[in-house]
């Protein structure tokens, strides 16, 4: 497997916004950056200053995309990108149980920051899963903890301290939206959270290419999403920012295996890395060569690894324990009957718990 090297590059930046989350805390009068970069997209976003470093890291070896000229050979290598994406969704919420381990390496404050946890599901359509994922930031221990009964979905972190938890109504979701779902489309309670979500938040306003490579010698397939630099200009104009958001994903590129077990098929279509980029800092480059390995840097990466298929878990594996009963929740179950166009009507507005 060929390994590519990327440039250390240091960015500033005063808030954070896309598929990476961030948390700060206040020491000794200045704010310190305290990152958990989990790519769920429950999490919301701070106002910081900080700086990144991105380390070396191998990436997967891919093909050449299409060329850009050739605008039907780009649009069918979109939909074909398009239509593989659904499949590996599809795949998450209706295929086997399995359960595997994950770990993220994040980039900030001229270091490396390293989370590990879970990640287990039921599969076959029933939305029940349970991710958990830890991060130590060298004096202390930061949580994440979603998951999913196929009833209630839950969101817990805890950062420097501090508890928040988020809940969606899963369940209603599904009775909400019952009569306007299309045929064969997936019910609304497995499109809550986990790599699910995560997957679908990548597609719309995003540029897709697929390619075929390898992965440390498997052969994979790799679907990069990346922001037309017309968003990119609308991002800047509605922040009022004369920098890019230092967080804020520009390209993500999801590695999907392409094989599977030998006798049960099991693994193929399975996502086995999700990379996030940003652009690179604005700094005069010493040679055209260097300019172009500037332009974007590696922020996150998140890696599935230890896959293996497991008999559906008790129901009970899912089930959240509130044991923070002090602290009041926010339920986003509205967020998403917008998020997923459902108009329900005389419905009564969701209470907010914060």
């Amino acid at each position: 497997m060929k390994i590519d090297r990327y440039n250390r590059l240091i960015s500033d930046s005063k808030s954070a916004k896309g598929f990476t989350a961030c948390f700060t805390r206040r020491r000794g009068g200045s704010k310190w950056i305290v990152l958990l970069c989990l790519c769920v997209v429950f999490l919301t976003f701070s106002a910081l200053d900080w700086q990144i470093t991105v380390a070396d890291t191998p990436h997967s070896e891919t093909e050449a995309a299409p060329d850009p000229s050739d605008q039907a050979a780009v649009l069918e290598n979109e939909e074909a990108a398009k239509k593989l994406l659904r499949r590996v969704i599809f795949q998450l919420a209706s295929g086997p149980a399995f359960e595997s381990k994950v770990r993220q390496r994040v980039w900030t404050t001229g270091r490396e920051v390293v989370g590990v946890g879970t990640y287990e599901q039921s599969g076959h359509t029933t939305g029940q899963f349970n991710f958990q994922m830890t991060m130590h930031d060298g004096e202390g221990k930061h949580t994440l903890q979603q998951m999913s009964d196929g009833r209630l979905a839950w969101t817990r972190s805890e950062v420097a301290g501090e508890i928040s938890l988020r809940r969606v109504d899963v369940a209603r979701l599904d009775e909400w939206s019952a009569a306007s779902l299309r045929e064969n489309a997936l019910p609304l309670r497995v499109r809550v959270g986990g790599w699910i979500e995560l997957l679908e938040q990548i597609q719309p306003e995003h540029q897709l290419q697929i390619a075929s490579g390898r992965l440390q010698g498997q052969p994979v397939w790799v679907v990069t999403a990346t922001l037309p630099e017309s968003k990119q200009n609308e991002v800047m104009q509605t922040s009022g920012r004369e920098e890019w958001p230092t967080l804020y994903p520009v390209k993500v590129s999801v590695v999907i295996s392409k094989v599977g077990n030998k006798e049960s098929g099991f693994g193929k279509f399975m996502p086995l890395r999700i990379e996030h980029w940003s652009r690179a800092m604005d700094e005069p480059a010493e040679s055209e060569a260097e300019e172009v390995a500037q332009a974007e840097r590696l922020i996150s990466l998140v890696e599935l690894y230890s896959i293996r298929q497991i008999a559906p878990p008790p129901i009970e594996r899912f089930r959240f324990e509130n044991r923070d009963a002090e602290v009041n929740f926010t339920n986003e179950t509205d967020r998403y009957l917008k998020r997923f166009g459902v108009s329900v009507a005389e419905l009564a507005p969701i209470k907010h718990y914060r």
